[in-house]
C-alpha cells in the first residue's frame, strides 16, 4: 500500500501507541474519582494540559479535551459567539465543513449574520480585507490556519493583530497545522486541534479558549473541563496525544523539508495534462490537482484498487454533493471542482512512491 492521504488521517506513532497501552493498563480509573487511582489518572490529565500548553505556547488552563477537531470547532465557535451579544460573524471562504455546519446552525436557529470574507489571488484573507469587513456588530472572526485540500496558510499573526485592535475574538481551526507548522497562537481567542492529524489517536482532540476571552459554553450545568464539556475523559488517548505532538514538534523542521522535496518532485514529474491547484501554498504536505477529464472520486477509487491511497476533498465532505467551497472561492467552476484530486504527503513517503503515483495518473490522462 502507498499512502498519500495524510491530511485525512495519520498512523499512530510507535511512541504514542506505547504510551497509550501503558496508560490504558495502569491508569484506567476515572480521572474525576476521589480515590487514589482516580487521583493518579487526574494527575496525568493535569500534566498533559501543562505539557500541551508548553508545546503550543499557550496557557494550559485554557485547554479543553474534545473528541476531535469537529467537536472542538463546534464548541469553540459556539462558546465564543455566545460570549457577546453581537450577532455578526466573519468567516473565511476556505473553512472545513465542520465550521460551516455550526455557522449554518447559528444563522438558522439563533439569527446570527454570517459574512464570508474575500480572498486574494493566492487564497489569503488580507488584513486590509478583514479591516474593511469589520462593523460595530462583529462579534467573532473565524479563520483557519491551513486549508485541508490546498495547503494554503492564512497570515494569522497579521489577522490576529487586526482582530485584537478591533476588540473582536478570533477563532482558528488549526487542525491541519498543529504539529506540522510553526504557529503563533498566543493572540487568538481560541483554536482547535485533532490528535489523529499528527500521529496521535483518533477520537481525541483539543480546544483552546484563552482565559481572557469571553465565552459561554452550550451545556448547563456542567462541572467538568471548566464548565465547557461534560463526560469522562479518555486518559490514555490524551496522554498519547501529548507524546505524539511532542515528537512531531521535535521533528517538524526535518519533516517540513521532506514534504517540500516530495511536493516539488511530484510537480516536476506530473504529466502536463494535470493542473496543480495552489502549487505555491505555504504548507507543502498537501498538493491539489485538477484531472484533465475524469471525476476525482472515480480516479481516487481506481487508484485505491491499485493500492494507492489518496482522496478528493476533505474526508468529512465526501458525502456532500455540493461543489467544495474552497475551490469555488479560488475561482474554479463546479465542473472543475468535480475533477479535483488531493495528494497529501507524510515524511515517510518516498520519491519512488511518487513515481508509481505519476505512472498511475498518466493512465488517467486520456
Amino acid at each position: 500500500m502507498i499512502y498519500f492521504d495524510h491530511a485525512a488521517t495519520t498512523a499512530m506513532s510507535s511512541a504514542a501507541l506505547t504510551v497509550y497501552q501503558r496508560v490504558a493498563q495502569d491508569f484506567y480509573a476515572n480521572s474525576e474519582s476521589l480515590h487514589q487511582a482516580g487521583t493518579a489518572a487526574g494527575q496525568l490529565i493535569q500534566e498533559a494540559q501543562q505539557q500541551l500548553g508548553q508545546l503550543l505556547n499557550v496557557s494550559g488552563e485554557g485547554l479543553i479535551f474534545t473528541s476531535g477537531g469537529t467537536q472542538a470547532n463546534h464548541l469553540g465557535i459556539t462558546s465564543l459567539a455566545h460570549g457577546t451579544k453581537k450577532k455578526q460573524i466573519l468567516v473565511s471562504p476556505l473553512e472545513h465543513a465542520s465550521v460551516y455546519q455550526i455557522l449554518d446552525y447559528l444563522s438558522t436557529h439563533e439569527a446570527y449574520q454570517i459574512q464570508r470574507l474575500p480572498v486574494d489571488s493566492a487564497g489569503h484573507v488580507t488584513p486590509a480585507s478583514l479591516t474593511a469587513a469589520l462593523t460595530p456588530e462583529t462579534g467573532l472572526i473565524v479563520i483557519q490556519a491551513t486549508n485541508p485540500i490546498t495547503g494554503i496558510c492564512q497570515p494569522l499573526p497579521a489577522l490576529a493583530a487586526v482582530a485584537q485592535a478591533a476588540g473582536v475574538p478570533l477563532f482558528v481551526d488549526a487542525v491541519q497545522a498543529v504539529g506540522k507548522l510553526p504557529l503563533e497562537l498566543t493572540q487568538v481567542a481560541g483554536f482547535s486541534a485533532s490528535a489523529h492529524k499528527f500521529n496521535g489517536p483518533k477520537g481525541c482532540g483539543l480546544l483552546y479558549l484563552a482565559p481572557t476571552a469571553l465565552a459561554s459554553g452550550p451545556f448547563h450545568p456542567v462541572f467538568q473541563q471548566h464548565g465547557f464539556l461534560p463526560g469522562t475523559l479518555d486518559t490514555p488517548a490524551i496522554v498519547s496525544m501529548v507524546a505524539a505532538l511532542a515528537l512531531n514538534c521535535q521533528d517538524q523542521p526535518a519533516a517540513y523539508r521532506q514534504l517540500a522535496r516530495l511536493k516539488e518532485y511530484l510537480l516536476t514529474h506530473l504529466p502536463a495534462a494535470f493542473t496543480p491547484v495552489a502549487p505555491t501554498a505555504e504548507f507543502p504536505g498537501i498538493c491539489g490537482l485538477l484531472l484533465p477529464h475524469h471525476p476525482g472520486q472515480e480516479v481516487a477509487t481506481i487508484l485505491g484498487q491499485q493500492g494507492i491511497c489518496l482522496s478528493t476533498v476533505s474526508a468529512c465532505s465526501l458525502k456532500d454533493p455540493r461543489p467544495d467551497p474552497t475551490l469555488r472561492a479560488l475561482g474554479y467552476s463546479a465542473e472543475e471542482a468535480d475533477r479535483f484530486l488531493r495528494v497529501s504527503f507524510g515524511p515517510e513517503n518516498t520519491t519512488a512512491e511518487i513515481d508509481q503515483l505519476v505512472a498511475a495518473l498518466a493512465t488517467q490522462a486520456c
